[in-house]
């Protein structure tokens, strides 16, 4: 006998279990909004500098700019206004919590649609689907370790945004029954993934093809959703014109990061091993119990002949993967595999009797594809909340917020060291440079590193109020020359227009235009960190020289340099 095609697990409570559901989901919810409302200092962890991006943003929005129009973004526009609200609404919330939670106010109300609808088959669909969608919400860490100390994990939370939005895909399409409640949460999905990161948007896309094809979603759905999307789009693009500008950037950043696929297939493949082994020996279990007629693997036996064939547990657990996958060659050591915790909860749903012989290989492979990240995820934040409270903060009185962070005292002793060493000895690193080399190779998730970095953002700031107190006049507008510049915030600037945020010479520095040079030769400070000189940092030198030629340049701070614009008071 063929399973129905939509899980439930035989309680038919009605809508009874909202009671217990919504308390809980609207009780996190307050939960995240207390915790953000207070000054908490967490520990620094790898490349703590990527929060640093979202309040350059934040900065330029509060003084009047728009992402896209004004300036490149390595990701959607959406990611910062969102941001800017979050800093508005929570101005002394601790930065990694305040970008990890910035989608709440999105993601939260999606998925109370979609309990409702779940809610219909029982309490255990919907405690299953918003469990760990709670969890990976709430913890910012990353499944794969980039520093072997502990600490909070600011790198790529764009990437993991978008693993959640991808994740409430698949919790719609294998759950979700009504169709006017699936147009609801995959308009609102779909829009926010492409003005999220666009790669999350293409990784739901073979989710939701099939989801049509198999039935899963009618046309009808599918029509409206797409002319949902396609009003809103347009309705911005009249409005701002913003649309056409991110496809532009899009392709700017594509022909940027052209590297050959097969090699981040691979890479993706091997740092998730664990969770992608174990799921694809249990969609190869899966398919077998399939082909051997047990009942709770078979696909259905209503619906169209694709569906009759495919639409099972085997082809949802590989499908998922699958997506899970490209998405990971895009954004390495996000929640991309959270996706497939819906086909697994499909799986657990069942009676396990139904899988026959297959039961037991069933129900372990499909504790081995979902252990392995959440076990991770946990560990690494019980290890953070052990050692926070003997950790040392940044001293930054002018960084607000930004400086709510701290490391442990060897990593302080170590930064305050190596920043001599980077001022005696700056000839050597500028050769280690020259090769392209790095001081250390993991100089972006060093700890001592990301703590000098505010530190001497710390005195460069404070320098550069002394610098107008002196000359009796404000800076307008402020640069700086390295991957992250949070000084529009920090000094209540206007940033230069039409340049890169999160500028990695690497992969997201589009060439430059003449309404760049332009911009860039009228702005009033432009500030340049050399502790320790860096390759990437003399890209960036060389990229804007020429618009520089105008700029009067001085030592700012031991390890600050700075250009004046010649024809500022």
């Amino acid at each position: 006998m063929a399973t129905d095609s939509f899980v439930s697990d035989g309680v038919h409570s009605g809508r009874r279990s909202l009671v217990w559901l919504y308390p809980i989901l609207l009780g996190f919810a307050g939960l995240l909004f207390v915790l953000q409302s207070l000054p908490l200092v967490l520990p620094i962890g790898p490349m703590y500098w990527d929060v640093l991006i979202y309040y350059d943003a934040i900065g330029r929005i509060a003084q009047g700019q728009h992402p896209v129009i004004d300036f490149f973004v390595p990701v959607g526009p959406l990611e910062y206004y969102l941001a800017a609200l979050s800093n508005a609404l929570f101005p002394v919330a601790q930065p990694v919590l305040l970008t990890q939670w910035l989608w709440v106010p999105v993601t939260f109300p999606v998925m109370a649609l979609i309990l409702w609808d779940v809610s219909a088959r029982g309490m255990k669909p919907g405690l299953g689907l918003l469990l760990p969608f709670l969890m990976v919400t709430a913890l910012p860490f990353n499944v794969i370790d980039f520093y072997p100390y502990p600490g909070t994990d600011a790198f790529g939370i764009y990437n993991r945004h978008g693993a959640h939005l991808i994740y409430l895909v698949a919790a719609t399409v294998l759950f979700v029954r009504s169709p006017v409640i699936q147009t609801i949460v995959l308009s609102v999905v779909l829009l926010s993934a492409a003005f999220c990161k666009i790669t999350a948007f293409l990784a739901a896309g073979p989710i939701l093809l099939f989801a049509l094809l198999l039935g899963r979603i009618r046309v009808s759905t599918a029509v409206a959703t797409a002319l949902i999307c396609l009003v809103v789009a347009g309705a911005v693009e009249l409005v701002t014109g913003m649309v056409s500008l991110y496809v532009r950037d899009i392709i700017v950043l594509a022909t940027e990061n052209t590297g050959a696929l097969l090699p981040r297939f691979l890479t993706a493949a091997s740092q998730h091993f664990n969770v992608l082994g174990a799921g694809a020996i249990l969609a190869c279990v899966l398919l077998v119990a399939a082909l051997a007629y047990e009942p709770a693997a078979e696909a259905r036996e209503e619906g169209n002949r694709l569906a009759r064939v495919f639409d099972a547990d085997w082809f949802w657990v590989g499908l998922l993967l699958a997506s899970g996958l490209f998405y990971e060659t895009q954004n390495t050591g996000s929640h991309a595999f959270i996706m497939v915790w819906p086909a697994l909860l499909a799986i657990l749903l069942k009676p396990m009797a139904g899988y026959g012989r297959f039961a037991i290989p069933v129900l372990a492979l499909a504790a081995f594809t979902a252990v392995p990240d959440i076990s991770t995820m946990l560990h690494k934040a019980a290890r953070t909340a052990a050692v926070a409270p003997g950790y040392i903060k940044v001293d930054g009185p002018d960084l607000g917020p930004i400086g709510q962070a701290s490391v442990k005292d060897v990593f302080a002793e170590q930064a305050e060291r190596k920043r001599q060493i980077y001022i005696d000895h700056r000839d050597t690193y500028e050769a280690i440079a020259e090769t392209e080399a790095l001081p250390s190779f993991l100089q972006f998730s060093d700890h001592d590193y990301q703590y000098m970095l505010l530190e001497e953002i710390q005195a460069a700031a404070a320098a550069v109020k002394r610098l107008e107190d002196s000359r009796g006049s404000r800076f307008e507008t402020v640069l700086n020359l390295d991957f992250a510049n949070p000084f529009p915030f920090i000094l209540d600037m206007k940033g230069s227009y039409h340049v890169a945020i999160g500028a990695d010479p690497y992969r997201a520095l589009p060439p430059m235009t003449d309404q760049t040079f332009k911009a860039v030769t009228e702005t009033d400070l432009v500030l340049a960190p050399v502790c320790p000189v860096l390759h990437s940092r003399n890209l960036l030198k060389a990229h804007y020289a020429e618009a520089l030629a105008g700029h009067e340049k001085i030592e700012l701070t031991p390890c600050f340099e700075a250009y004046l614009r010649r024809a500022a008071p």
